[in-house]
This record gives structure tokens, sequence and C-alpha cells, in this order.
């Protein structure tokens, strides 16, 4: 890449705000390509306190003050999902590039208007699924398209979060209203199967159920409780490529956990999260190999079947997000595209529909 550096806005950049001081901030301050040049919230005493922070740059209370400065190329979306439509929509408009959290909207619906707006815009875009930047995901991909264990016969995912069940602090509380959004599949189940599809191949048909044990959560920072209209489990079975065999277990208030495994005709792969919270995405991930001839030379599974071959010992969940913006910064300075981006996006919240139809009616659907 040249020298030229990309003057970024980041909106919801407080330092009050836990993903985007952990992630954004650090991984744009790290990069050559990159220069932190706004900084919007909706105080202006926080953005004034993180443009200090930052290095004296420019500070707004409100993100479309800050969509018409001359010193903004590109921004950072990291707030609330409910507002990310809005924004991205008005960012395209102000011929910003753009890099948005996951999910791209609250829902299908509001995601598709910003795919229609985007149409008639040359600006560039991210999504943040960063777990395609993770080394293991990559290393994953490469096995299956090596047919590093033969032909692959099933795929099994587990992804659990102790978040999401009965009990929720007063800041997380708007994730228990599917209005805005932010649910166990929307954002633990995103991401995951993110990876399988991006490892695998799209889905071609989804069956999905879907149950809830709890219809309000208590608060662990305040007296008393809040309303969840939000499900804490989905079972979703379905096929890959219209001939692959997939089940996937999401469950919130749960012991966090994160395996994805894919059985082959020569060996098993797994991609598991040691330390995990249930978002995949964080990074920590570890790739698990056991090979043989046949099944038929395996009597009986023993633990040291399995060797591994790759673990992620990176700061997490910092390095993901670096990676992402430094092949984003590449897309836009050299006119590529590595980036998972809004077409990305859209194919997800299309899975994510068809999935919540099938939970709904209890048939199948066709992708």
């Amino acid at each position: 890449m040249n020298d030229e550096r990309i003057k970024v806005g980041i909106i919801g950049g407080s330092l009050r705000n836990r993903w985007a001081s952990a992630t954004h901030i650090p991984a744009l301050i790290e990069s050559k390509n990159h220069q932190i040049t706004a900084v919007a919230t909706t105080n202006m005493a926080s953005a004034q306190e993180a443009a200090r922070q930052l290095g004296d740059i420019e500070a707004y209370d409100h993100y479309q003050k800050m969509l018409a400065s001359d010193h903004v190329d590109m921004v950072v979306i990291s707030v609330k999902a409910p507002f990310h439509k809005e924004i991205v929509q008005e960012a395209i408009r102000a011929n910003k590039h753009l890099y948005c959290e996951w999910p791209l909207a609250a829902d299908h619906r509001e995601a598709e208007m910003i795919m229609k707006e985007l149409k008639q815009s040359p600006v560039k875009h991210a999504i943040g699924l960063q777990s395609r930047q993770s080394d293991e995901v990559k290393l994953v991909k490469q096995m299956i398209d090596h047919d590093e264990i033969g032909r692959i016969l099933s795929v099994h995912m587990k992804v659990s979060t102790q978040a999401k069940g009965n009990w929720v602090d007063q800041a997380s509380s708007y994730i228990l209203d599917r209005r805005n959004g932010a649910t166990l599949l929307s954002i633990n189940g995103g991401h995951a199967l993110d990876i399988a599809t991006y490892v695998l191949g799209p889905f071609t048909e989804v069956q999905a159920s879907h149950h809830r044990h709890y219809t309000e959560a208590r608060l662990t920072d305040h007296d008393g409780t809040v309303d969840k209209n939000t499900e804490d489990q989905y079972l979703i079975q379905g096929k890959i490529k219209g001939y692959l065999p997939i089940s996937v277990h999401l469950q919130g208030g749960a012991y966090p956990e994160f395996c994805l495994e894919i059985q082959g005709e020569c060996g098993v792969i797994r991609l598991t999260q040691p330390k995990s919270i249930g978002h995949p995405q964080y990074g920590g991930l570890r790739v698990a190999l056991a090979k043989y001839d046949s099944s038929q030379s395996i009597a009986s599974s023993k633990p040291d079947d399995f060797i591994v071959v790759k673990e992620d010992e990176s700061k997490a969940p910092f390095t993901n997000v670096y990676r992402a913006h430094q092949s984003f910064a590449k897309d836009i300075l050299c006119h590529t595209r590595e980036t998972p981006d809004f077409y990305e996006a859209w194919k997800l919240h299309q899975l994510i529909t068809a999935i919540e139809r099938s939970a709904i009616t209890g048939e199948k659907v066709s992708m």
C-alpha cells in the first residue's frame, strides 16, 4: 500500500464504549494507514474527553455534524444495532467509506433498505465479521479446500453464552428486546454462522426451532427485572451447498462454549475457543485435527487422537479487528475487495431471516 493515510471518524467513540476503546481506537492508533481525525458521541463532554485523549481531534455531539466534515474520509460505526440503519444510510449519502459493526441493521427489512441505498454509491464498505481475519479460521478453510480430511460427511456447531438468559445489567438490557436486533441468533449465531459459511460454503436449506426458558431477566446492577421477548435457544439443521448436513445449537444463559466440528471420511477438524464467552469473533481459537486412513481403522476414540495444529495466542479481541482495518485500508487505497462487506452482511441477514421463519412456521426453508 502507498503512504496515504485514511482520515477516520469514529461514531460511538466514547472512551466508555467498551468495544470501541478496546478494539477500534487502539487498532487505528497503531495503524500506519489510518489517522483518527474526529469522534462523535451523543454527549459533547464525552466527545471532547475522547478527543483530548486521542490528540486534540475534532469532537462532535452528533454524527451528522461529523459526516459533514472535510477531515473525515471514512467512518467507523460502533454503536448499538438499532441505530445502524440510519447512520449507515446517511454515511453513504455523505460519500464516506464506512466500517460498520455486525449486524448491519436491526432486521432484514432495514438491511434491505441499506442495500438499495448502496447500489447508487461508489463508497467502500466493510462489515465487522472479523472472525474471517483469524489465522485459525483461515487454516480450517485451507484444510477443507485441500481435502485434508477427505470428503466432508457432516458438520456440528455449538455456541453458548452465559448472557442472554435470565440476568442482565442495565446497560445491556436492550439485547433482550428483539426489536433491537442484538439477539442470541443475530449476534452469537451470526458470527458463528459466518465462520461456517466462510469455511464450507452457503446454506441451501434450513429447518429450525427456537425455545424461550425465560420471559424476564434479573438486573444485576439495579433492583428489579426487565421483560425479555427473545429466544434463549435455537436448534438448527440444514444443508450446505445442497448436500452437506449441518446441525447448530445456540444457547443463552448457559456454560460458555464455541465448537465447530467437521467430520470427514479420513479425519475430524475441531475449531474451538478454550476461554470462551460464546463470541468466536473475539479470537483465542484453537484448531485440533484427528486423521486416519479410514473410519474402519478407529476401534474406539481416544483423547490423544487429536493434535493441536494451531492456537491463537494473540491479543484478543484486538487482533482480529486490527487485521480487519488493515484489510479494509487496502481495499480503499488499492481498490481491492478482500474484506467482508455489506454484500456478505446481506447474505447473513437472509440466512438469519430464513432460520427465524423456519422456527416460527416449523417449515423447511430453501435458500
